[in-house]
C-alpha cells in the first residue's frame, strides 16, 4: 500500500508535465503554442526512440526501486529548475530531457516492482489498485497544481513538487531498503 501512495504522489507530480508546465511555458515564458507542441511532443519521441534500450541496459543491474528513485530525482530537478533558468528554449528542452527521463527510468520500473509481487490469483487486484492510484493521480493533480498557482504562483509549485517528488523519491528508497533487508 506504500507504494502505491507513493505512485500516487509520484504521479500528482508528473502530470504536472502535460498540465500545468504547458501554462506556464505560454504565460510566463511567453512560448508559441506550437513550440509548446513541440516540447511536448519531444517527450513522446524521447520515448520511443530511448526508452526501451535504457531499459533494457539498466534491467537486472539493480534493484528497480533504486532506479524509481533516480528516476523521481531527475523529475524533481527539472521542475525546480523552471525557478532558474533563463527562459529560453535550450532551458525548456533540457527541463523536457530531465522530465523525460524521469519517466523512463521510473515508470517500467514500478510496473515491474508492481508485477513482481503478484501471483496468478491476485494479479488483477494489484493491477486496479496501480492504476486507481495513476486515475486518482490524473484527477487531483490539476485541481492542486491549480489552487498552488492560485495561492502563491508557478514558482511555489514548482518549489512544492520539487520537494514532494524528494520526499517520494526518498520513500522508494526506504522501500528498497526494507525489502532487501526483509528478501536478503
Amino acid at each position: 500500500m506504500i507504494f502505491i501512495l507513493l505512485a500516487m504522489l509520484f504521479g500528482m507530480c508528473f502530470f504536472q508535465f502535460f498540465i500545468m508546465q504547458p501554462v506556464f511555458y505560454k504565460l510566463n515564458w511567453h512560448f508559441s503554442e506550437q513550440f509548446i507542441g513541440f516540447l511536448l511532443a519531444l517527450n513522446g519521441v524521447l520515448i520511443a526512440a530511448v526508452e526501451m534500450v535504457l531499459i533494457h541496459s539498466l534491467e537486472g543491474k539493480r534493484n528497480g526501486l533504486v532506479y524509481i528513485s533516480g528516476g523521481i530525482l531527475l523529475g524533481a530537478l527539472g521542475f525546480v529548475l523552471l525557478n532558474f533558468v533563463p527562459p529560453t528554449a535550450i532551458a525548456a528542452i533540457l527541463i523536457v530531457i530531465l522530465i523525460t527521463f524521469s519517466e523512463m527510468m521510473s515508470m517500467p520500473f514500478m510496473n515491474s516492482f508492481w508485477i513482481s509481487r503478484t501471483t496468478d490469483y491476485n494479479r488483477g487486484e494489484y493491477a486496479a489498485l496501480y492504476t486507481m492510484s495513476w486515475s486518482a493521480a490524473q484527477v487531483f493533480a490539476p485541481f492542486i497544481g491549480g489552487e498552488v498557482i492560485a495561492f502563491g504562483g508557478f514558482t511555489l509549485l514548482w518549489y512544492m513538487l520539487g520537494a514532494l517528488s524528494l520526499v517520494v523519491a526518498a520513500g522508494y528508497f526506504v522501500l528498497y531498503k526494507f525489502t532487501v533487508k526483509f528478501n536478503g
